[in-house]
């Protein structure tokens, strides 16, 4: 058993899960957030754990396509123009990442990520305590589009290289599985190896476990600044002016960690990719399947009696503004696909936003800091945060507590650009 006391900047699913894996190992932890633990990045994401995104972002081709959705103010994808050094630089790294050999290297990687935060996420749901709607109905793909179905083929052939499970079905064989849902569709592909969950109620559950156990919460507190005594982080400096004493920290405060390593004279490339979600309560006739909407890039997720839409990446600089042509974009885009789901939305409306933090090459940081000694990093996992927050949780409190990590971190180091 360990003694180290850790503090944590960041109380989101990175945060939490890695307190979870460290209190089990003995440690004491504490967790810092600018807000309440009550909302959140990851709070109003998806819920999907989705080993079938082996894929990183920055692939070949893709920036001739974001190029074209720049002109469409509906589109899933907008970069806010600036003059801004750290995007330049982002995007520069982002087109140098976008090639075969890197994405070949990457998508085992991912995988295996994406396949052990899944078990350990099981494991977590069968606790006394937790029933956070974990459940393995597998992940659709839906198309529309000739051209998209040969992508989509594509990408069958290779998780079938890696050994997952992915079934071409046309609409006959989506109706089986979706009986009750009208369909528009060419086709699409089933990977059975997925699972989702509610977000809300895990992240609930887990501040309530992690309270249960004697982890320390410090709410409504922004770590403005550090102390470093030579290469070690003394003390955290809030917002309010007060001070903290650390001996060990953890920053996983999600598209702001770039910034507060800065402060320590340490640069990560990252930038902010908003998103939005809109939740519908007790809608009765839902997709039982959680799908993806593959030209529209949005997501429709099935949460106990509730149904949640999402989807957009906005490069915007931490802007708070809401985008409500690219909200009603989302909106407009399912009965294209499901012409019996009803997702008409009121004014009323609560509009969820976002910030997830993208990395140029697609890969999150986990790993230790190169300048600090005692200040490890867990960031950068872009729309898979909530995916891949056991598994980070779990391998960062493995290299705090030094035992061996359960995977090869060499490409998720801080400094690889």
């Amino acid at each position: 058993m360990s003694t180290e006391n850790i503090h944590i900047v960041g109380g989101g699913i990175i945060g939490l899960c890695t307190a979870w894996y460290l209190k089990k190992e003995g440690c004491e932890v504490t967790i810092i957030d600018r807000n309440d633990f009550s909302d959140g990045t990851s709070y109003g994401n998806a819920g999907m754990i989705v080993p079938s995104h082996f894929v990183p972002m920055a692939t070949p081709g893709v920036i001739t396509q974001g190029l074209k959705w720049l002109l469409n103010s509906k589109s899933p994808f907008y970069i806010k123009p600036r003059l801004n050094l750290d995007l330049m630089q982002w995007l520069w790294h982002f087109y140098r990442s976008a090639n075969e050999q890197q994405v070949e290297k990457a998508m085992p990687v991912l995988y295996e990520l994406n396949e052990r935060s899944k078990e350990l996420y099981k494991v977590m749901a069968a606790e006394n305590g937790f029933d956070f709607g974990f459940e393995e109905r597998g992940l659709l793909m839906l198309y529309k589009t000739r051209k998209q179905a040969e992508e989509e083929e594509e990408l069958a052939e290779k998780a079938h290289q890696l050994g997952i499970q992915a079934d071409l079905l046309d609409y006959n064989g989506l109706k089986r599985l979706e009986p009750e849902m009208d369909m528009d569709v060419l086709g699409g592909i089933y990977f059975p190896g997925d699972a989702h969950l509610y977000p809300n109620l895990l992240m609930k559950q887990l501040v309530t476990q992690l309270k249960n156990l004697g982890v320390q919460f410090i709410s409504n507190s922004s770590i403005t600044d550090f102390d470093v005594k030579g290469s070690k982080v003394t003390t955290l400096k809030t917002d309010s002016g007060s001070t903290i004493p650390v001996e060990n920290v953890l920053l996983s405060s999600g598209s702001w960690t770039g910034l507060l390593l800065k402060k320590a004279g340490e640069k990560i490339h990252l930038q902010d990719g908003k998103g939005y979600s809109v939740t519908l309560r007790d809608t009765n006739n839902r997709p039982r399947i959680p799908t993806i909407l593959s030209e529209a890039k949005v997501a429709i997720t099935p949460m106990g009696n509730d149904l949640r839409i999402g989807g957009t990446l906005e490069l915007s600089g931490l802007s708070q503004k809401v985008s409500q042509m690219r909200v009603q974009g989302i909106i407009e885009s399912i009965p294209a696909y499901y012409k019996n789901l009803d997702v008409s939305i009121a004014d009323e409306t609560p509009i969820w936003k976002g910030y997830r933090p993208c990395t140029p090459d697609g890969m999150p940081y986990i790993g230790k800091s190169d300048a600090l000694t005692n200040c490890y990093v867990g960031t950068g996992h872009g729309m898979m945060g909530l995916s891949l927050g056991a598994v980070t949780g779990k391998l960062i409190s493995e290299l705090i507590t030094g035992q061996k990590p359960m995977m090869d971190l060499h490409l998720f180091r801080l400094n690889r650009f």
